[in-house]
């Protein structure tokens, strides 16, 4: 088991596939499992880091999680795979965690793919989030989990009640699902957000929306993006939140073309 320790914690990652380095940063409420899709679409090109943020997976912290020493984890986990510069890419929060990378760490990120994202939460995401924190400490997992996937697919997702009634159990059963304690520690840790500076971020930048997105909308990953100075951004037209599930061979081909420039 992988695994190294920091600050307080316990940080598990699993390493996969051969080329260039290549980072990848989980959304809230996930971990390196939740890119399944995406793995056998890019491992023949890359080495895939899958790092378990603080407060999921595999990782174990203790006290209140926040966003930089998430941050300071990753570039702490190139050090311990002896990585000078790495490729990263990053869903959701994932993405504003490889934000802050580029921008006070410059010189260990040779490009970033950010994936519906922004540079931080919103008011309407604020509340979203507060009341599914609570709402998770009173539901049935399965329950929750089918509240929450109104927020991450797009209207295809819901058309079969037997599919969308796996889908939730097996969140729910999920051996390394995260808790309510910590899926509420993360959300105050987005709460709490630092401001930094993305101007500082040197390195190209591909920054992919979904056109179905209602949790983090094409204007909202543009708004996040605009501080970058050598930005690509690309939106995949029928996908929502949870793109790299919905279209993962139109993100793998994004990410492919985009990094092989680089």
């Amino acid at each position: 088991m992988p695994q190294f320790q920091r600050i307080g914690a316990s940080i598990h990652y699993e390493t996969l596939g051969h080329g260039p380095p290549l980072l990848l940063l989980a959304g809230i409420a996930s971990d390196g499992a939740s890119w399944g899709p995406l793995l056998p679409l890019l491992e023949d090109d890359f080495n895939l880091i899958l790092l378990d943020n603080r407060g999921a997976g595999q990782t174990r912290c203790e006290g209140e999680i926040a966003v930089d020493d998430m941050v300071g984890d990753c570039a702490a986990l190139l050090d311990h795979l002896d990585i000078a510069q790495s490729f990263v890419a990053g869903h959701s929060m994932g993405g504003m965690l490889g934000q802050r990378l580029a921008a006070l760490h410059p010189e260990r990120v040779k490009a970033l793919v950010t994936m519906t994202t922004s540079d931080r939460i919103g008011a309407k995401e604020r509340v979203l989030f507060q009341d599914l924190a609570g709402l998770y400490f009173e539901m049935e997992p399965s329950r929750w989990f089918r509240l929450l996937f109104q927020w991450l697919f797009s209207e295809p997702f819901f058309g079969s009640e037997e599919n969308l009634e796996a889908a939730a159990n097996a969140s729910a059963s999920y051996i390394f699902r995260q808790s309510p304690e910590d899926f509420l520690r993360q959300v105050k840790a987005l709460e709490k957000l630092p401001e930094v500076d993305l101007a500082a971020i040197r390195c190209p930048v591909l920054a992919i929306a979904a056109g179905a997105d209602q949790l983090i909308p094409p204007v909202a990953v543009e708004r996040g993006h605009r501080r970058i100075a050598d930005l690509t951004m690309v939106t995949i037209p029928a996908a929502a939140h949870s793109i790299h599930w919905e279209a993962p061979e139109a993100v793998a081909g994004e990410i492919t073309a985009f990094l092989n420039r680089k």
